[in-house]
């Protein structure tokens, strides 16, 4: 209990249309200059409601991406939206999504069966295999309409 503590829970709401997370990720891969120049760069992304890329973070690790985004989220006032990223979706990036208190979580692999469970204990949305054709809704799937 004290390595892995117990998420924040999420008290943001929102819905969002599956088209959306496909905007999302088709749109991504071309606003990420340092994957373009390495190959190898994970992203991490705020997107709007309908799935435009308002703010995006890049960084060799998945995680870093991550805290360098919701670092800018803190210094910016965005609107309710969700995160994007290029990577599997762990336990640490549920909590932290959780901390920023966005409602959902989306990436384009798979999360590990710990992150599901944290997202389940704290009423994070987690998404996986996210493309632009299909996408897993693991938790929480009444914020995914349709």
């Amino acid at each position: 209990a004290q390595a892995i503590p117990e998420p924040s829970p999420v008290a943001a709401d929102m819905v969002i249309e599956p088209a959306a997370l496909s905007r999302a990720v088709t749109s991504m891969e071309s606003l990420q200059p340092l994957k373009a120049l390495t190959g190898s760069v994970h992203g991490a992304a705020f997107c709007s409601a309908q799935g435009e890329l308002l703010l995006l973070r890049e960084d060799v690790g998945r995680h870093n991406a991550l805290d360098k985004l919701i670092g800018a989220l803190h210094c910016d006032t965005m609107p309710a939206g969700f995160i994007l990223v290029t990577s599997r979706a762990s336990y640490e990036m549920v909590a932290k999504t959780a901390r920023a208190n966005i409602p959902i979580l989306a990436a384009v692999s798979a999360p590990t069966s710990l992150a599901i469970e944290q997202a389940q204990t704290c009423g994070l949305t987690l998404v996986g295999h996210v493309s632009d054709d299909r996408q897993v809704v693991y938790t929480r799937p009444e914020r995914i309409r349709g």
